[in-house]
Formats: structure tokens, sequence, C-alpha cells
């Protein structure tokens, strides 16, 4: 009775060192698999946020593109709107020097 109880302990022993090493074998395992997923999300997430930046960068060329050609046509409208008035103005401006002639003998 003795000798199969001792053997009963020695195969219990033996079950929970291999317990033991199994357990030790999945923490590990599941360790390098965090490790490899966790690499993985910062690769992505880098990856992510350099095209965000991108997108926000070629946003912000089109914005100051579309400002630039707004400033040219205004520019434009302006030195139009001056070129048409000048020769009114000039008119002007001779009329009241004859004026001021005619007035001033």
């Amino acid at each position: 009775m003795l000798a199969l109880l001792a053997d009963t302990e020695a195969e219990r022993e033996c079950l929970i060192t291999q317990a033991r090493l199994d357990a030790e074998q999945i923490v590990a395992a599941a360790r390098s698999a965090a490790a490899t997923i966790t690499a993985d999300a910062a690769q992505r997430a880098e990856t992510v946020r350099e095209q965000a930046a991108r997108q926000v960068m070629a946003g912000a060329r089109e914005r100051a593109a579309k400002t630039a050609e707004d400033a040219r046509q205004q520019a434009a409208q302006t030195r139009e709107l001056a070129r048409q008035r000048i020769p009114g103005l000039v008119s002007r401006i001779v009329s009241t020097i004859r004026q001021l002639d005619v007035d001033d003998p």
C-alpha cells in the first residue's frame, strides 16, 4: 500500500512539474505574441500618423493655393477697376484745372 502511495506521489509530482513547464511555455508564448502584436500596433499607428500628416499637408497646400489664386483674382479685378476709373479721374482733374484757370485770370 505504501509503495502504491509512493508511486502515486511520484506521478503527482511529475504531473505538477510538467504542468509548471507547460504553463511557463504558454506564458512565454503569450508574451512573445503580445510583443509581436504591440510592435505591429505601433507600426500601424505610425503609418496612420504619417498618412494623417500627409493628408493635412495636402489639404493645407490646396487651401494655400486657392487662397493665392483668390488673391491674384482680386488683385486683377482691382487693377482692372483702377484702369477703368483713371481716364474719368484724369478728365475731372483736367476739367477742374481748366475751371481754376478760367476763374483766376
